[in-house]
């Protein structure tokens, strides 16, 4: 089936009664088989609908999400699409787009309306089955006119199903995961959640308690619970109540005022037949028929093997299908045949980074993500990071600033990216900067210690440094000193030194003793001093050799420890000779 109807959207001479066209309002985009005056009328009423759902409804409703609407110009040529059972329309989400699937006919407003209300009710959590279906059914009665609104007459036949057929128990209403597949099943399932729903919404003795319910849906409670916790009372005493609803309902129109809405579409255009079969591809995959949407991609491909979007779609199908690899190798052809789409060179980035692809292969699609998109920030956060892993500080510094915003769940990470980098460009007082600006989106001790940390190292420069170890054995280790300091830094003087530094004139050099004593005679005093290893004497400006014994009068400057030991007044850290 999926090949023949590629075929036939493949070769438009013979199947010119499937011409498709796009007209494009601010929250729909509609494609249609239908002639544009017609497919506009239904744009005109949807985008009243939404107006009313998010203005007039009976009860709150967070948002309407935009819509993709497939108007089909017959029930024949529905049937193909078809997402199971008995359906006359459906509706279909995926994280990319949403969509209304239909036939145009006599009451495809009413249907319209029954899945507008899904995807207007699809950020409610854990709403079960037949509530959902039931309040879908409750707004396909929807009336808007010039004179006004109104909501809550029954459905076409649903009066009439549940008077003349044997109902279901309302336990096994509740219990029900899907819509039943055949349609006598399907029209009852239909009409008695829908029964249900007006009474919540409608009756006085429990319309005041339906957000209660539909919170206590929202926390994850089973029906049972929500109604018994909701509504104390038990079910058989709730199907009492339902029977005795549908028994006297009549028109309970809940009247409103009108809802205007100024409609002037986007832009109305023919669909060529490739970028139909695409949008109807996606539209099956977005509904979960992933193989029928392959079957049609396939297909297109043999016909179209250099268009990008196709491996860009069967990329999609596949990652959806949990086929990471497959998904990978499809986008990677996507972007080798010129894809206008950064979000897929994005995504194909973040499968590589997963899969320890080379850093080139990420580059390559990430700047062809931020070539396509420039506001893209994830795409260039993301690029500053692997520039920055690969030591590119100067090149991860310009991404990092080429952001347009910082996001407050990214802001701590961005900041202390951005000074470290700084950091090793040399550029000190900015990576300050940046690491104060860390401070205050710090959520735990450990990022505040961490943004302490980057400024300290802003202001100073590593150096190593004499220590002793828990034997008394000196060694080498690292420190940090301030950047005026680096210069003149000395790594033999030691931590816990009690340092002094003179000036003077060289006396005598004393090669007798185990170790080298030298006499500085500085403000009059002689000092002793010692030297217990030459090598672990920093000096400037030293002779080539020292002859041991009395010195003509030297002039030196001398860091030494005070040490009094062996008849010395301290321990020679550094001796600079002067000129």
């Amino acid at each position: 089936m999926a090949l023949a109807l590629a075929a036939l959207l493949l070769h438009p001479v013979e199947a010119a009664a499937s011409a498709w066209n796009r007209i494009s309002t601010e929250h729909f985009d509609m494609y249609s088989q239908v002639e544009p005056g017609r497919a506009e009328s239904l744009l005109r009423w949807l985008e009243q609908l939404r107006a009313f759902l998010t203005v007039r409804a009976i009860f709150p409703i967070h948002s309407v999400p935009s819509v993709r609407v497939v108007l089909f110009a017959s029930p024949k040529e529905y049937e193909p699409f078809r997402a199971g059972g008995e359906s006359d329309a459906y509706y279909a989400s995926s994280e990319t787009h949403r969509y209304i699937v239909m036939a145009q006919g006599p009451n495809e407003r009413s249907i319209a309306a029954h899945e507008l209300a899904h995807a207007a009710l699809s950020s409610e959590k854990h709403m079960p089955c037949w509530l959902s279906e039931g309040l879908a059914e409750f707004f396909s009665s929807v009336r808007l006119d010039e004179n006004g609104s109104a909501v809550g007459e029954a459905p076409l036949g649903h009066l009439q199903t549940l008077r003349q057929r044997h109902w279901l128990a309302l336990s096994e209403l509740l219990s029900q995961g899907s819509v039943p597949t055949d349609r006598a099943n399907a029209n009852l399932f239909y009409a008695e959640s829908w029964a249900l729903a007006d009474m919540l919404v409608q009756s006085s003795s429990y319309s005041s308690r339906f957000q209660d319910l539909l919170a206590s849906f929202g926390a994850g409670s089973s029906t049972a619970h929500a109604f018994s916790s909701v509504y104390r009372k038990p079910s058989t005493e709730i199907e009492l109540d339902l029977h005795a609803w549908v028994a006297e309902h009549s028109a309970k129109l809940i009247r409103l005022p009108p809802v205007t809405v100024w409609l002037e579409p986007a832009g109305r255009s023919d669909v060529p037949d490739i970028d139909a079969a695409l949008i109807l591809s996606d539209m099956l995959a977005s509904g979960g028929q992933w193989n029928h949407a392959e079957s049609l991609l396939n297909e297109l491909a043999l016909k179209n093997p250099a268009h990008p979007d196709i491996p860009a779609a069967l990329g999609t199908i596949a990652l959806r299908k949990g086929d990471t690899r497959s998904a990978r190798d499809f986008w990677k052809r996507a972007i080798s045949q010129g894809t206008q789409d950064a979000d897929l060179c994005y995504r194909y980035a973040l499968l590589a980074d997963s899969a320890d692809l080379p850093p080139n292969e990420i580059r390559a699609a990430l700047e062809r993500a931020i070539a396509l998109r420039p506001d893209f920030d994830d795409a260039r956060y993301k690029l500053a990071l692997l520039e920055k892993n690969a030591g590119h500080y100067n090149i991860a510094v310009s991404h990092l600033r080429g952001m347009h915003a910082i996001a407050t769940a990214r802001a701590f990470n961005y900041w202390i990216t951005l000074a470290d980098a700084l950091n090793e460009v040399g550029k000190h007082d900015e990576a300050i900067a940046a690491a104060r600006q860390a401070a205050p989106f710090a959520r735990t001790p450990d990022e505040r210690y961490l943004a302490a940390q980057l400024a300290y190292f802003a202001q100073t420069d590593v150096a190593v440094q004499f220590a002793r170890d828990s034997s008394g054995r000196a060694e080498i280790v690292t420190t940090r000193v301030p950047h005026q300091s680096a210069s003149d830094w000395n790594p033999f003087v030691e931590a816990g030194d009690d340092l002094h530094s003179v000036r003077g004139f060289l006396r005598e050099i004393d090669c007798s003793g185990s170790s080298i004593g030298i006499q500085v005679e500085a403000d009059g005093a002689l000092l002793h001093l010692a030297i217990s290893d030459p090598t672990r004497v920093r000096m400037r400006n030293a002779p080539d050799e020292f002859v041991c014994g009395p010195q003509e009068s030297v002039p030196v400057e001398v860091q030494y420890a005070a040490h009094q030991s062996a008849g010395s007044n301290g321990l020679v850290r550094g001796i600079d000779f002067l000129r």
